[in-house]
C-alpha cells in the first residue's frame, strides 16, 4: 500500500510537493549556463569595414558620396602636392605596390 501524503500541505502553483523539491544545498543546474564565446574579430576586417563606410562631401561645390578610404588617399595626395615628403613617399610606395603589377612594371 502507498503511504498517504500529508493532507495539511496544499500543492499548487509555486508550491511543489515536498518530495520533488530540490534538496538543501544542491543546485538545480550544477553545470550552469553554457558560456558563449564572443565572435572572433579580426583587426583587418574591422579596418576594412571602417574604410568602406561612405560619407557625403562637397567637391567643387557639389555634394558627392565617397568611401573613407578614397578620402584618405585624396588627403594624402593633397599633402604631397603641398610639399609633405613623408606623404609623397607613402604615395609612391603605394603606387609601386598596387599599380606597378597592373601595368607590368617590376618594382
Amino acid at each position: 500500500m502507498k503511504a498517504e501524503p500529508d493532507k495539511s500541505y496544499e500543492v499548487g502553483r509555486g508550491k511543489p510537493p515536498v518530495s520533488t523539491r530540490w534538496k538543501k544545498g544542491i543546485s538545480g543546474n550544477p553545470a550552469g549556463r553554457k558560456k558563449t564565446e564572443p565572435p572572433e574579430q579580426e583587426p583587418g576586417s574591422i579596418i576594412e569595414a571602417i574604410d568602406n563606410e561612405e560619407l557625403e562631401v562637397s567637391v567643387k561645390g557639389k555634394r558627392q558620396r565617397m568611401k573613407k578610404v578614397e578620402l584618405e588617399f585624396r588627403q594624402l595626395f593633397a599633402k604631397g602636392i603641398k610639399g609633405d615628403l613623408s606623404a609623397v613617399r607613402l604615395v609612391v610606395d603605394l603606387a609601386a605596390e598596387h599599380l606597378a603589377p597592373e601595368i607590368g612594371i617590376i618594382a
